[in-house]
């Protein structure tokens, strides 16, 4: 150290702390054009993806659909094709030309059938009334 005087007391050097720059990333974007349009080029890229799966997403969904209706369209029309089917073999005529073709023949004498209790789902079948 440099001599002192003597009426000079010894005193610390004040210095002023330095003031230690931290990576800011809105200072850097506001100050440096790459990292700007690096960033600005990462956020377009990162919405055109979303877009793009979206959109994607959205044409899947619709060829889906019209895989289903066309679907629905042709058993509509299976049904109604079995609905005319079923009218037509259920006139009378048709009924009594298939018994004779199979052989059956009417009855003389009528006879009526007593319904049987049927067991419930959660009942025991090894009861005496059921079997």
């Amino acid at each position: 150290m440099l001599a002192q005087r003597s009426h000079e007391v010894a005193r610390p050097v004040a210095f002023k702390p330095r003031r230690r720059r931290r990576a800011n990333l809105l200072h850097t974007l506001t100050h440096n054009r790459m990292a700007c349009v690096l960033m600005l080029a990462a956020a377009v890229s990162f919405l055109l993806s979303v877009y793009v799966s979206a959109y994607a997403r959205a044409t899947e969904n619709g060829y889906q659909r019209t895989g289903l209706l066309s679907h629905l369209r042709q058993v509509r029309l299976e049904n109604e094709s079995l609905r005319v089917q079923l009218e037509e073999l259920r006139q009378p005529g048709e009924i009594a030309a298939f018994a004779a073709r199979t052989g059956m023949e009417q009855g003389k004498r009528m006879a009526f059938l007593r319904p049987v209790k049927q067991p419930h789902v959660a009942q025991n079948t090894e009861h005496a009334d059921i079997r």
